[in-house]
């Protein structure tokens, strides 16, 4: 004889949910390339210009990210989820 399934149910959110790392990765080498193009005009502070704008990519993106997520849970939906365990 074959044993009876278990079945139970829950109530589940769900939602899109963004990468942050993505986010700041892309933010961060997009600073990096905005400073290198607007340093060209004083190459002594090039360097700086690239620490600074890559920090300020990467926070912007996770600020956006941020952003992102906070629409994405208030579009989230509640279903019903059943789970048989065999």
């Amino acid at each position: 004889m074959s044993p009876t399934p278990i079945v139970s149910s829950a109530e589940v959110n769900i939602r899109r949910a963004p990468k942050y790392l993505h986010f700041a990765l892309t933010g961060l080498v997009l600073g990096i390339v905005a400073a290198t193009v607007l340093g060209q005009s004083l190459p002594a502070i090039v360097g700086l210009l690239v620490v600074f704008g890559g920090i300020a990519g990467g926070g912007t993106g996770i600020i956006l990210a941020l952003v992102f997520d906070a629409i994405y849970r208030s579009r989230s939906k509640k279903l019903m989820a059943t789970k048989v365990n065999e």
